[in-house]
């Protein structure tokens, strides 16, 4: 499957100014966050409009003047109960001098008041959720009457002469507390309107500090946070200071505090977010119950102190706002500022909770769409919309593309074009927009109604772009007159491009025929309005006749929801026959599109305690509706059949696997494979799932990350495969042992050597060892393990049943992810929005001078990676960009090597150790680090752990340089014999004796290893690499072998050529013979299977009396030397070897160079004296050794066993034998 990668686009969010949760009361735990251009999330604001404070209001009380309008007790309990189930209402304001109350349902202003007083700075509505108090320009406090869905204004404070910051209301609504630009901190009588205390607070520099936040705690203590970086506890009573604390480095812009008052949150322009907690007696006031009452019993306040809990960084920017919720039983602390995030964490455990971060994109209501057919991307901001094509890459055929890995890069020859960028005139920003399957027409709608556009490209193929709007559209009946928004919040047009579904903010669906759109020609075809459910809209709907209307069905529905109901999803099926919508109280409705069907869904909700509702629609090509859930449950709706499907009844649910169910992010979108019909992809801001809906989910357990889940597999096997290893070398140890022993009892043995017998005892003895051989054989195998099944028993442990098919295939290779979807079989599109992107468009933060793009630079060439100074600067490199780097954006600085991209994520990881960075769940760390400690409060252990992991990494250098040293060494003298014998067609040189040879050291060589070398011998047993060698060494010095130098007396091995005539003359005796390094292999090698093979060096002028006591020393053959003699095997395959054996004092290694030179491959062999020796030539058949007459099998001497084949003579013999090495080293190899 192909997939675009796309970063190309320029979504820029807006900061976050202002984050409020609703009052507790309220039936729902909503929480409002306001953006600075005035959109409050899914609420579009003005266009270039301003918000700089939030406020919820949810009266529960009835007020003195209610009270006297009812007679009797129940009528206020009646009254009282009306209240309780309305919805909260929520205002805003800001520099534009308006309060506004915005409909919740239509996502439109409700009223609309001028502040009388200039830009608007704070506001706060008191506890009884009957007044609103607002902070203005011109240094007024003024209040308005919010009582029975009012917002009108009462009375102005008493003037100052400095703009109102902050404001706060006492817990007993009763006094108001203010923050100004003065400095001063004031009390103010809300019955009177006047002052009645001031609190000054001291100034730096010239400037006036600014009390930029005041809360007011349950205790009645006032705090204060400032311009200075100061937080201050006021004692209420006496109006002075309790405790004064230095929180931030630069300005407090905000506070938060408990529903207790025992724990206060601050943070600012220096975006630390710090945490003071109430001490009673020493210990916090949550353990020892109310703090005041603590402190009345223990002698007043003098036992009360509030100390620094804990600091921690979540933004890299100015942080805006706080907030502090318990709903729902969890503390929540809420963040958001300018860097566009909002975090959310448990407040109890800070700051050792890790944040979860909201995208800083609406996930729910996305701002891309994608045409498949077209190729091109639509995004949204505020009122502009911006279009691209995408790019292409080069075709690879099947064969190419089974091979590739995945996430290897395809070659582009086409990249994608910036084709149109559009700004509407709206009174509104947007509040969505679509554009159809071809990408002819654009759809995208404010809140006072949606419009149409076309997409006219230019005829001579060049990328010019024209769009004009479509009149008439939308038709005016596509709502009812009795509508009282036409704001459209969900469009889609069908595939072929006749037909599109509005939803609009009143909750009507309506279904337009636009297959005329080009001769300007609309018809609304029918209306559905299921989503429209209390009576009174049932009654309304019911008597719609201009157009096809299908009412809904009247519900028992609490005004909360009703006053908050908005559709937020929309998806169409491929066949064009349903629309599924679904609105934010969680009701689903599948309609027709041509026929008045509907359905409304039954409720997802499980438990009681826990809502649940769908957060995207999505249909497969079968007409099933696929639901995702905020719990990230999935349910598929079988649309022509009305019911879920067999699959999610079974597993909707209940089965999900944990990775799943329990990510943080909820998924935003489903994408549907036209090549897998049965499959679905699931996507959220941090992965995308692919979903079989034809198989079980699997074990709840199990890893989904097919990256993580193919790394485990690999580490399971490779240790399942090297204690396999391990054990079999145990075993065959203890069989070789065991079989040993045997052989010592035989009788007439001599000193633990077999006895030698002929003719049909040899063959029935033999007959009966190779049976028992075959028999512990078959015992060895009976008695290990099955493999296998250790193999699949672990993969079970980790997560992985091999049993089971792996379903709910995730990644994590994508992040920040704006949308997902198929414009093609087995071809996606995946569009996201990197956070290097997102915070270079951002002004510049608090520290920005302190580590800017000079001192990275610089902290780039400490680290050992110069070179990179024009790409720093070019791309604006500073501190607070370097510490949000990740792979790809070090690909973008020209970083491609694999291994300085991680050294370089490796030393930013430490660099935010050692600055009090957060490590969030995006960050690199290293491999080195298992668990994440409190970093911020353990200072010690940041340079342990420094120290540690810098010592670790020396190490590792260290043992690369010296593998990467050697293995050059081996590379150049590997090269320089290929040449010679290849290329150049001449023999090897004569090696030289020199004491810096690099091949004069041990060689280690493995079991595996020696595997791999038998496995490149020839069919005879011989290396073809070495008899090339010897081959072509001969064929330069001539057909015919020179002769070899004899022993000063001929022994039994001359032969009728004369070879042992020859004397040590010429320019052979006049090289000087290389000291091999002998490797001899143990004849119990098995035994020793990863054992590190022994070797001992000898010299050139050592003679036979000298080498044999070392060698049967050396390799543990404990008898006498003078039972051994040394013989010496040469010649060609084509002729058989000749074997002669060396005299004592003759010197071997003299002989044995002469030979290699001359190309006959002399190979030491080792024989024991047991009778008349005798010569015999030994000869390669089939890959074993044979010779003259006798059978094979093992030979025993000493203690050790020789486990080779050899034909036996009268002799018998303990055989170390193999080709001689190439190069200057003489190697036994084990046969």
């Amino acid at each position: 499957m192909q997939v675009h990668r796309c970063r190309f686009t320029d979504y820029v969010p807006q900061a976050v100014n202002a984050i409020e949760y609703a009052p507790a009361t309220a039936h729902r735990p909503y929480l409002a966050v306001g953006r600075a251009n005035g959109d409050i999330e899914t609420i579009p604001g003005i266009a270039n409009g301003s918000l700089e404070t939030l406020a919820w209001a949810h009266q529960t009380e009835l007020t003195g003047e209610d009270l006297e309008l009812f007679d009797t007790e129940k009528e206020r309990e009646t009254a009282k109960r009306r209240l309780v189930e309305r919805a909260p209402r929520l205002f805003s304001a800001g520099l534009n001098a308006v309060i506004v109350e915005w409909d919740l349902a239509r996502l439109v202003p409700k009223a609309a008041v001028d502040s009388y007083g200039g830009a608007v700075w704070c506001m706060a509505t008191n506890h009884a959720q009957t007044q609103l108090a607002i902070g203005t320009e011109d240094g007024h406090i003024r209040l308005f009457d919010i009582t029975d869905e009012k917002l009108v204004y009462l009375r102005c404070f008493d003037k100052i002469k400095a703009r109102i910051l902050s404001v706060a209301w006492s817990h007993d609504d009763k006094a108001i507390v203010t923050g100004s630009a003065d400095g001063c901190v004031r009390m103010w009588s809300v019955d009177t309107g006047r002052m009645t205390a001031r609190m000054t607070l001291p100034r730096e520099g010239r400037d006036p500090t600014l009390v930029w936040a005041i809360t007011v705690l349950k205790s009645g203590t006032i705090v204060s946070g400032d311009s200075r970086g100061h937080v201050v506890f006021w004692d209420h009573v006496m109006h002075v200071v309790l405790q004064d604390f230095r929180a931030l480095e630069a300005d407090v812009l905000c506070l938060a505090a408990d529903a207790e008052g025992q724990t206060v949150f601050a943070s600012g322009v220096d975006p630390k977010v710090t945490q003071f907690k109430l001490f009673v007696g020493g210990k916090p006031a949550s353990t020892v119950g109310n703090g005041a009452d603590e402190s009345k019993k223990k002698g007043g306040f003098r036992n009360t102190k509030w100390q620094l809990a804990g600091i921690r960084r979540y933004h890299t920017h100015d942080v805006r706002a706080l907030a502090v919720s318990s709903h729902l039983g969890r503390d929540l602390l809420i963040t958001g500022g300018v860097d566009t995030q909002v975090t959310s964490c448990e407040s109890r455990p800070f700051p050792n909770e890790n944040p979860y971060r909201q995208p800083c994109f609406p996930p729910l209501n996305s701002v891309v769409s994608v045409a498949p057919e077209g190729k091109v991307i639509l995004q949204r901001q505020a009122n502009v919309l911006k279009l691209w094509a995408l790019g292409k890459a080069e075709p690879i055929s099947k064969v190419l593309g089974g091979q590739m890995e995945s996430g290897q890069g395809l070659q582009i020859y086409e990249r994608q074009r910036d084709l149109l960028r559009m700004e509407l005139k709206t009174k509104t920003n947007l509040l969505y927009s679509t554009i159809s399957p071809s990408g002819r027409l654009i759809a995208a709608s404010d809140a006072e109604g949606p419009k149409l556009f076309s997409v006219i490209r230019a005829e001579d193929g060049t990328d010019k772009v024209r769009v004009q709007r479509v009149r008439g559209f939308p038709p005016e009946n596509f709502v009812p007159e009795y509508s009282e928004s036409r704001g459209a919040t969900q469009i889609r047009f069908t595939g072929d491009e006749c037909r599109v579904a509005i939803a609009t903010a009143d909750g009507f669906v309506s279904i337009v025929d636009i297959s005329e759109w080009q001769h300007n020609v609309f018809t609304t075809v029918r209306r559905h309005c299921q989503h429209r459910n209390t009576q009174s809209e049932v009654e309304a709907d019911a008597g719609c006749s201009d157009v096809l209307t299908h009412p809904g069905e009247a519900k028992s529905i609490l005004p909360a929801v009703a006053e908050m109901r908005t559709i937020v999803s929309m998806a169409i099926s491929d066949s064009g026959k349903f629309v599924a919508t679904c609105d934010t109280a969680g009701y689903v409705v599948v309609a027709g599109v041509d026929s008045q069907d509907a359905v409304v869904l039954p409720t997802l909700t499980q438990r009681k305690q826990q809502e649940e509702w769908p957060t995207a629609l999505a249909f497969t090509a079968g007409d099933h509706l696929v639901l995702p859930t905020n719990l990230n449950h999935l349910f598929v709706w079988d649309a022509p059949k009305r019911a879920f499907t067999k699959w999610s009844r079974a597993f909707g649910s209940t089965n999900i696997p944990r990775t799943y169910s329990r990510m943080m992010s909820c998924v935003s979108g489903v994408a549907v494979n036209p090549a897998e019909p049965n499959c679905v992809y699931t996507f959220a801001t941090n992965h995308i799932t692919r979903i079989d809906l034809t198989l079980a989910p699997g074990s709840q357990a199990a890893v989904l990350n097919i990256h993580k889940r193919k790394k485990i597999e690999q580490d399971i096997i490779a240790k399942v495969v090297e204690e396999k290893e391990r054990e079999t070398s145990e075993r065959l140890s203890e069989q070789h042992q065991s079989k040993r022993k045997r052989k010592q009892h035989v009788p007439g043995g001599d000193n633990g050597a077999r006895m030698d017998v002929d003719g049909d005892e040899a063959s029935a003895a033999d007959s009966e060892e190779v049976a028992s051989v075959v028999s512990e054989a078959a015992s060895v195998r009976s008695q290990g393990k099955d493999w296998e099944g250790t193999i699949v028993a672990r993969l079970r442990e980790a997560g992985i049943n091999v049993a089971e098919p792996h379903n709910f295939r995730m990644t994590e290779r994508y992040q920040n992810l704006m949308h997902a979807a198929f414009v093609d079989a087995n071809t996606m599109v995946v569009l996201e929005r990197p956070w290097i992107d997102v915070s270079s468009a951002l002004p510049a933060a608090f520290h920005r001078h302190k580590y800017g793009s000079y001192r990275v630079i610089r902290w780039f060439s400490q680290n050992g990676f110069p070179g990179y100074e024009e790409t720093l600067k070019e791309n604006s490199i500073d501190g607070e960009v370097l510490v949000n780097l990740d792979h790809e954006s070090l690909k973008d600085l020209g970083i491609r090597a694999l291994g300085k991209r991680l050294l370089v994520l490796k030393s930013i990881y430490f660099l935010k150790l050692q600055h009090d960075i957060p490590i969030t769940a995006d960050s690199y760390v290293p491999q080195t680090v298992d668990v994440e400690p409190d970093y911020t409060q353990n200072s010690t252990y940041q340079r342990k752990h420094k120290r540690q992991a810098d010592e670790t990494v020396s190490r590792l250098m260290e043992d690369i340089s010296t593998l990467s040293s050697e293995v050059s060494m081996i590379r150049n003298d590997m090269q320089r014999m290929y040449r010679l014998t290849v290329l150049e067609n001449k023999p090897l040189p004569a090696p030289q004796r020199q004491a810096t040879d690099p091949f004069a050291s041990t060689v280690l060589m493995t079991r595996r290893n020696h595997s791999d070398y038998e496995q490149r011998r020839d069919g005879k047993g011989r290396n073809p690499i070495l008899l090339n060698a010897a081959a072509q060494s001969a064929s330069h010095h001539g057909t015919t072998p020179p002769p070899v130098p004899a022993a000063h007396s001929p022994g039994p091995g001359a032969n009728a050529n004369g070879i042992s005539s020859l004397l040590l003359s010429g320019p052979q005796a006049a090289q000087t013979p290389v000291t091999p390094h002998i490797r001899v292999y143990g004849d119990n090698a098995l035994q020793r299977e990863n054992e590190a093979y022994k070797s001992f060096r000898i010299s050139a002028d050592d003679p036979c009396s000298v080498i044999l006591p070392q060698a049967l020393k050396k390799y543990h053959i404990n008898d006498s030397w003078q039972n051994y003699t040394l013989c010496i095997q040469f010649g060609s395959s084509g002729k058989g070897k000749v074997e002669r054996m060396l005299a004592m004092d003759e010197k071997p290694l003299h002989l044995f160079q002469q030979l290699k030179d001359a190309g006959e491959s002399p190979v030491f062999v080792l024989k024991k004296k047991t009778g008349d020796l005798t010569h015999h030539t030994l000869t390669a058949k089939n890959g074993t050794l044979n010779g003259g007459g006798g059978s094979g099998g093992s030979i025993s001497n000493g203690s050790r066993t020789s486990l080779f084949s050899l034909e036996q003579t009268n002799a018998s013999t303990s055989s170390l034998e193999g080709p001689a090495a190439g190069s200057s080293i003489n190697e036994f190899e084990r046969v």
